[in-house]
């Protein structure tokens, strides 16, 4: 998930980036600066503006893990050979991502092949979904997932007969994953019966149902990247109050594995432990408690390399979502390590309660900061 393979096809457009880039940066000492903050904002780390963003106060944080139960799938992730990429039977509510690349050197099917396991009807809903790719741009399509995956959303259902099958996507029975492509999906259903779900690579020919049941489970790669994680949705908060009265700019990590600790799971498959090295597929709730008068900015600082993502910023438990593309202005950041980059998530009053969502993108580099800047 964190390779970095055919970036380097994207570099031919760094020149461009950092040059767009540079466009929002706020305007030199003597020009004014409207109240609209630039949407991207990247600075030489030599710059006098870095302690406007940068942070030296560490928020300890708190988390809870709960809700859904995540099926991940990317190991092996450039895969080889055709054959069953990840299996589990589950019920209730379900996270499935999907993440691979077609390793061979013929097309494709890659698709999720839904069987009811029981002597009842079988009714699946899906509340949220988002598919990207196939593409050779991996930046590209784990951006765009994200901003899928974050955006609006219509819930549909699938309701199998006894020991039936379906297609969890009827159209991946027809799409095409050319050679060296990506595909990548996140799936959030509701299964009322215990339901297989299988991530499988076919040949582009292949009945997909007969397919998943008489192939082997391919082997994982070095990476590992593979299992059932049960409870993936994280809920963070600040076990003290940030105090804004203080002015001190303060951050916490995501994606460190140190005060931000990876999951650990099963592979269902061989029944091995399993570590998600990344998080990926955990869903970060974020709610920070914000103490004073006035209003804080918070942005978004990449801290492992380049990145591409996207989330969402609610004000009040009942307000709408907004879509925040991690950079907004450009397809990706991060890639200058002379640089700080910076993505606006917003400023809001002290007195409302804001959340935010977030999870780790594919294709792109961890850990980040989210910073907390209180403004005068």
């Amino acid at each position: 998930m964190m390779s970095l393979k055919k970036i380097f096809n994207l570099m031919a457009f760094t020149i461009l980036t950092t040059t767009l880039l540079m466009n929002n940066v706020q305007a030199k000492e003597g020009s004014k600066q409207e109240e609209a903050k630039p949407t991207t904002i990247v600075l030489d780390k030599n710059d006098d503006r870095v302690k406007e963003y940068e942070a030296d106060k560490l928020l300890f944080m708190q988390s809870e893990d709960k809700g859904t139960t995540l099926l991940f799938s990317d190991s092996p992730e450039t895969v080889p050979d055709d054959g069953v990429l990840y299996e589990d039977t589950v019920k209730g509510d379900t996270r499935l991502l999907y993440y691979h690349v077609n390793g061979t050197e013929q097309d494709k099917k890659i698709a999720v092949v839904l069987r009811n396991m029981s002597d009842k009807p079988n009714k699946v809903t899906i509340t949220r979904e988002a598919v990207a790719g196939p593409s050779a741009d991996y930046l590209y399509v784990g951006k765009v997932t994200m901003q899928r995956y974050f955006g609006e959303q219509k819930t549909r259902e699938i309701t199998l007969r006894p020991h039936g099958r379906a297609l969890l996507r009827p159209e991946d029975g027809q799409r095409i994953i050319p050679s060296g492509d990506l595909v990548y999906g996140i799936f959030d259903f509701h299964a009322e019966q215990n339901l297989k779900t299988t991530v499988v690579l076919a040949p582009s020919n292949a009945d997909l149902y007969d397919y998943a049941r008489y192939v082997p489970v391919l082997s994982k790669d070095k990476q590992l990247l593979r299992g059932t994680f049960r409870k993936a949705d994280r809920y963070l908060t600040n076990r003290i109050p940030y105090d804004t009265k203080r002015k001190e700019n303060a951050y916490f990590y995501i994606g460190d594995n140190k005060t931000d600790l990876y999951r650990y799971g099963t592979d269902r498959t061989d029944r091995l432990r399993a570590h998600n090295f990344g998080n990926y597929g955990i869903n970060y709730h974020i709610h920070l408690d914000v103490e004073g008068e006035g209003k804080t900015s918070y942005y978004l600082k990449p801290m492992g390399g380049v990145y591409a993502g996207a989330m969402t910023v609610q004000v009040g438990k009942d307000g709408e979502k907004k879509l925040v593309s991690t950079p907004d202005s450009m397809p990706f950041f991060g890639h200058d390590k002379n640089l700080n980059y910076y993505a606006y998530l917003g400023t809001y009053d002290n007195s409302d309660d804001v959340y935010f969502e977030y999870t780790p993108p594919g294709a792109s580099n961890l850990p980040v900061q989210m910073i907390l800047v209180p403004e005068k």
